[in-house]
């Protein structure tokens, strides 16, 4: 009877861990589609508030500037890999290229930065029939960002992160294609943005997604993704500082 009594204890556990796995999962998914969903701005106002929260009012002059989506946000080596320089992670979110410029002023323009780092658009091409923008609508919100930035710190160059093929949102690749395509096509023709194409390193031999290098929500990077991220950027955007 105690063995048949420990077996059930034992079944009810996994059960439980399986319906709470669940409910996580599917509230996580409702949140993302929510996020996904939105256009205001202003949704971000909190997150922008703990971001200027930890500079107690005093916006410390930097070197660079990374600021965008959610990769750039859970980016938790960013200081250390880019040493002995100055940084500052102002990614927010699930946040959108239209979000990042909308907070310029606030996230950028204080900091005084030598150099932009700028990562979104795979919120904006999130495959979701009828929410998903299309490369062109990405491409232009990108320039966007990139002419605010030049009427304000125009010495200050802008290195845009190529929207990242993932798993999660392969559906949608095509258009991100599109995007990160326009955006580089763009960039040639102007002196100070730079496009930083990552696509090749974050596919595998059959041109497929690397899986090892996400984490189980197959759309963000792990640990060793977020390695091979600055093998590739931390060259590129420090040329200018030395």
């Amino acid at each position: 009877m105690t063995r048949k009594r420990g077996k059930k204890v034992a079944l009810f556990i996994v059960i439980g861990i399986v319906v709470v796995l669940t409910v996580l999962f599917l509230s996580f998914m409702s949140m993302m589609k929510k996020q996904s969903a939105n256009e205001d701005p202003t949704y971000w106002e909190k997150d922008i508030k703990k971001i200027e929260a930890r500079y107690e009012g005093k916006k410390p002059n930097v070197d660079m500037v990374f600021i965008g989506s959610s990769s750039i946000r859970k980016w938790v080596s960013l200081e250390s890999d880019m040493a002995p320089y100055k940084v500052v992670n102002h990614g927010f979110g699930g946040s959108k290229v239209q979000d990042s410029t909308y907070y310029y002023d606030r996230l950028v323009t204080p900091f005084k930065p030598e150099v932009i780092v700028f990562f979104a658009g795979t919120n904006d091409i999130n495959g979701i029939e009828g929410i998903s923008k299309s490369g062109e609508e990405v491409f232009e919100k990108v320039k966007e960002f990139y002419e605010k930035s030049q009427s304000i710190l125009p010495d200050v160059p802008v290195y845009y992160i190529s929207i990242s093929p993932t798993k999660a949102r392969w559906k949608a690749w095509e258009d991100a294609k599109t995007a990160n395509e326009l955006i580089e096509e763009y960039a040639n023709t102007q002196k100070m943005l730079t496009m930083i194409d990552t696509t090749d390193e974050l596919l595998n031999g059959e041109g497929l997604p690397n899986e090892e290098l996400f984490v189980f929500d197959k759309l963000h990077l792990n640990e060793e993704g977020y390695k091979l991220w600055n093998s590739i950027i931390r060259p590129i955007v420090t040329e200018s500082m030395e």
